[in-house]
């Protein structure tokens, strides 16, 4: 099952972005709204999507957006806010939290989901709503769905002004015409990580993109790994590359480049691959492929996610079920 829904991820972009152009959403000028700030309030597989989104239009966002993952809003939001609530299910407790609060403060709400009491609670309250389609109960693995529709929903909007019709196309592409590549990368990258812990670097735009891997190793293959971002980490989790020493030596660090990173960044990593050199002799560099910062982080996500899947393997664990996740759910009912 998790073999082809990353498989559909290519085709999942292009979807996305055809089915989008045939809603009919409203806009601001509408309802005589001036937007002055956004709020996309998602967790799990559903959040990571607004983490994706506010980097990638980190310098094309004309107001200040912010991605909330609990049950309590900024207090700031009011009737200039666009919220944005994202549940694949529709049923995730804390978005719902969220969007009552939302509602009581006036705020401009839309709604992406698949189903579920954001559905209804939108279609009740003529909320706009992009249906998001479900090829399983597996929020993470529609994650081309819910970032292309946000990014795409931001435009619709006039809060961006480009088009992202051409990234988006010329990254399918780019991952049909080297999809095998990326496989046989994603399962030369993975035998080394079995029994070892994973420590994701970057530079901090490449944040979401590894807190992405993070939660597709902890969910596909069951397994814990660590994410910090540079330059963050040189002012305080550098010197923690001391002690446990057992544990140091069983880290496998990966560092990750894009031809976005900043010129000081690619400084900092070869100083500080020296450091870890001392401690480990686990560290693979990977390196984004693509002609635009929007290609180049969906290739590293579709590699990645790869990884996953092939680790899971490695780990003889099934990827597809979270039953610890459905077992803290069900307890919260009670």
């Amino acid at each position: 099952m998790m073999n082809e829904l990353i498989s559909s991820f290519p085709q999942q972009l292009e979807n996305a972005y055809s089915n989008f152009q045939k809603l009919s959403l409203s806009s601001f000028s509408d309802k005589n709204r001036t937007i002055s700030n956004i709020v996309v309030v998602g967790l799990g597989g559903s959040g990571i999507g607004g983490d994706l989104i506010q980097t990638i239009t980190r310098s094309l966002l004309k107001v200040p957006y912010q991605v909330c993952k609990t049950y309590n809003l900024p207090n700031y939001i009011d009737e200039n806010t666009l919220f944005i609530a994202s549940s694949f299910s529709g049923n995730t407790e804390e978005t719902l939290a969220s969007l009552e609060e939302a509602q009581r403060k006036g705020a401009y709400i839309a709604c992406l989901t698949s189903g579920g009491k954001l559905q209804e609670i939108a279609q009740q309250k003529a909320f706009d709503l992009v249906p998001l389609k479900s090829l399983a109960a597996c929020p993470r693995a529609h994650l081309p769905y819910s970032a292309t529709s946000l990014l795409l929903l931001l435009n619709h909007y006039g809060l961006i002004e480009i088009d992202f019709e051409k990234e988006i196309k010329q990254t399918v592409q780019n991952l049909n015409e080297n999809n095998e590549v990326i496989k046989k990368e994603a399962q030369r990258l993975t035998f080394p990580l079995k029994n070892k812990f994973p420590i994701l670097y970057a530079d901090a735009i490449l944040e979401p993109m590894l807190i992405r891997f993070q939660q597709q190793i902890n969910e596909n293959a069951k397994q814990l790994c660590h994410v910090a971002v540079f330059p963050e980490m040189n002012h305080n989790e550098l010197v923690g590359w001391h002690l446990p020493k057992e544990i140091l030596s069983k880290t496998h660090i990966l560092l990750f480049h894009s031809d976005y990173d900043h010129e000081r960044i690619n400084k900092r990593m070869k100083i500080c691959e020296d450091i870890f050199k001392e401690h480990t002799t686990a560290i693979t560099h990977i390196s984004a492929k693509g002609n635009s910062f929007f290609e180049q982080v969906f290739y590293l996500i579709y590699l990645t996610d790869w990884v996953s899947y092939y680790l899971a393997d490695q780990n003889n664990v099934d990827p597809f079920p979270v039953e610890v996740i459905n077992y803290l759910k069900s307890s919260l009912q009670e």
